[in-house]
C-alpha cells in the first residue's frame, strides 16, 4: 500500500518563505484588520467552533504578537495560527499567491521524511548521505526538542475541519514535514537528531540541512532506502479503476479522486458513466462484495458524492439538510469565484432568515434535492476504505453513507467534519502589505446526518486500520487485507 510519496516539485504546495521582506508593525496590523474584517463579513462558519468573543480575543492576541520589522516568515506563522483556529479545512492563508516558486532553491530542509504511526514518529525516506539511519528508526528529538513538541507546534498552523487531526498527520508525514519544520520551527544549517534503531539502541547523528535537488538525489543514491523503495514502487497509482479479484470473488472500485470537468454537470456525467460501467461489470460476474477505495480522495463537485451514493441506496434520501451564507451581497464578492450572473441571482434569490443568515433555496442549488437510487444500483455488501486524505466532497459522502449504513468503513478518520463544512464558492483576499493570500469559503453546509457523539470530528471508521511501521514499510495494504477478512467472516456467517 502506497502510504508514502516521493516528491515532485510541481506537485508541492509549499515553499520556503524568503527572509528579505520585512514589514512594520503598522503594516502588519493593517493586514490583520483586512483579514479579520473579511472573515467577519463573509465566513459563514467563523463561529462554528468558537464564539464571536473568542474570535475577537484571538484577533487581539494576534495583534499583540506582531512586531516592528517582522520578516514575512514570522508574520506568516502568526497569521496562519489565527486562520488555523477557525477550524475550517477550506479556509487557507499562504505566504504568496505563487508560493511554490522558490521551493527548489531553498537549502534549510530537514533531510528525512517523517511518518507517524499511532502518533509515534518514525523516519522513512532518508534524504541525507548518512547510511546509519534507516527507514523505520524512531525519531526522538531534533536539535534537542522532542518531536511531539514539534508536532504540536506545527499542527497549530495547519488547516483542517473541527478537532480532526487525521488530515494534519497526512499533510505532515505524506508531504511536508520538512517544509513545516522550516516554516514554523526553525531554519537551521544542521540537525542534531536522537533516534532509536531497530535494536532499541538510542543513537545520535548530526546531518546538514539540504536543498530539494540534493535530497531527491539522496533518496535513490543512499543504499538504506533500497528495500523500502522496492516495496512501494511496484504499485500502480490508481485514480478511477475497477479491479475484479477473481480469486477472492471481490470487486474493487478505486476512486482516489473524483472526475474533474469544466463544470458540475460534466463531472456528474463522467462519474455516472464510470459507475454505470463498474456496476454493470460487477453484476455480470455475479459479485456480491465490493470494496470502494476512497483513500486520498480530496473531493470534487458536490453532486459527485450524490452520484456515488445513488448506486448504494434503494429509496430516495436527503444528502444535505441545508446550506446558508451570512450575506447576499458585498464588495468583496468581486474577488470571488462567482460570475456576475451568479452574483445577481444570489442577491435576488437568497432567503433571509430570522437569525440574519441567508438560506440557499433549491432553485439555486439542485444538490439540496433528494438523491434517488440509480437505475443500476448495487444491492450487495460494500466496504469503504478511507483515511485522513479523504476530504471535502468525499468526506461529505462518507458521512451520509455511514449515517445511512450503506456499507462498512475501514481505515482512518476522514478529513471533513461529519456534520458539514464550509465551501462551494470562495473569495480570494490579497492582504495589502505582505501580499499573503487568504481563501474564504462562502457557504455553510449541514449534512443530512444525525448528531455525532464527538463534535468536530470526521467520519470515524467502523474498523480502524491499526497498522505497524513494519507493515507500512513492507508496502502491505493492511486496510484492504482487513476488508478481505471482513468479507470472509460475512460469508462464513451466511453459511451457518
Amino acid at each position: 500500500m502506497r502510504r508514502f510519496f516521493l516528491f515532485v516539485l510541481v506537485l508541492l504546495t509549499g515553499r520556503v518563505i524568503a527572509q528579505e521582506a520585512t514589514f512594520s508593525q503598522k503594516e502588519l496590523q493593517q493586514d490583520l484588520d483586512s483579514l479579520a474584517s473579511a472573515l467577519r463579513e463573509l465566513h459563514p462558519g467563523l463561529y462554528r467552533y468558537q464564539s464571536p468573543e473568542q474570535f475577537d480575543s484571538t484577533v487581539q492576541a494576534t495583534r499583540m504578537a506582531l512586531r516592528e520589522n517582522m520578516p514575512l516568515r514570522d508574520a506568516y506563522a502568526v497569521f496562519s495560527q489565527l486562520v488555523s483556529g477557525i477550524r475550517c479545512g477550506h479556509t487557507v492563508i499562504v505566504p504568496r499567491t505563487n508560493w511554490a516558486d522558490t521551493l527548489s532553491k531553498a537549502s534549510f530542509y530537514f533531510p528525512f521524511q517523517v511518518f507517524f504511526v499511532q502518533g509515534v514518529p518514525y523516519l522513512t525516506f532518508n534524504r541525507s548521505a548518512n547510511q546509519e539511519i534507516r527507514p523505520g528508526d524512531k525519531l526522538l528529538t531534533i536539535n534537542g526538542r522532542p518531536v511531539e513538541d514539534i508536532r504540536r507546534e506545527i499542527f497549530r498552523h495547519l488547516f483542517s475541519d473541527g478537532y480532526n487531526e487525521s488530515l494534519k498527520y497526512r499533510q505532515t508525514h505524506d508531504y511536508l514535514f520538512f517544509y513545516y519544520y522550516n516554516c514554523f520551527i526553525e531554519q537551521a544549517d544542521s540537525f542534531h537528531i536522537q533516534y532509536e534503531n531497530a535494536r532499541k539502541e538510542i543513537k545520535t547523528a548530526t546531518v546538514p540541512a539540504l536543498g530539494m535537488q540534493e535530497m531527491a538525489r539522496n533518496v535513490s543514491a543512499n543504499p538504506v532506502n533500497r528495500a523500502f523503495l522496492k516495496a512501494i514502487q511496484h504499485e500502480r497509482p490508481y485514480t478511477h479503476e475497477l479491479l475484479l479479484d477473481k480469486q477472492k470473488d471481490v470487486a474493487i472500485i478505486f476512486l482516489r479522486q473524483f472526475y474533474g470537468g469544466r463544470d458540475g454537470e460534466t463531472a456528474r456525467k463522467a462519474l455516472t458513466h464510470f459507475m454505470d460501467d463498474c456496476i454493470w461489470k460487477i453484476k455480470r460476474r455475479g459479485i456480491s462484495d465490493v470494496i470502494i477505495d476512497m483513500r486520498y480522495n480530496p473531493g470534487g463537485y458536490d453532486n459527485q458524492g450524490q452520484v456515488l451514493l445513488s448506486y448504494f441506496i434503494n429509496e430516495p434520501v436527503l444528502y444535505y439538510n441545508s446550506m446558508h451564507t451570512i450575506m447576499n451581497s458585498s464588495p468583496l464578492l468581486e474577488h470571488s469565484s462567482l460570475s456576475k450572473e451568479d452574483l445577481v441571482m444570489m442577491r435576488d434569490n437568497l432567503v433571509k432568515q430570522p437569525d440574519g443568515t441567508y438560506r440557499i433555496p433549491l432553485s439555486l442549488n439542485k444538490t439540496l434535492d433528494s438523491v434517488w437510487p440509480a437505475a443500476n444500483h448495487f444491492s450487495g455488501h460494500v466496504y469503504f476504505l478511507v483515511n485522513g486524505g479523504t476530504g471535502s466532497t468525499a468526506a461529505e459522502f462518507t458521512a451520509v453513507a455511514q449515517y445511512l449504513r450503506v456499507g462498512q468503513f475501514i481505515g482512518e478518520e476522514t478529513a471533513g467534519n461529519y456534520t458539514g463544512g464550509n465551501g462551494a464558492e470562495f473569495v480570494g483576499l490579497l492582504l495589502p502589505h505582505t501580499r499573503m493570500h487568504a481563501t474564504i469559503p462562502l457557504v455553510y453546509y449541514e449534512n443530512a446526518v444525525g448528531t455525532p457523539q464527538q463534535k468536530g470530528r470526521g467520519t470515524l471508521p467502523d474498523y480502524p486500520d491499526n497498522y505497524t511501521i513494519d507493515e507500512a514499510l513492507s508496502g502491505r495494504d493492511t486496510a484492504r487485507e482487513l476488508a478481505y477478512r471482513l468479507i470472509e467472516d460475512q460469508r462464513a456467517k451466511a453459511k451457518e
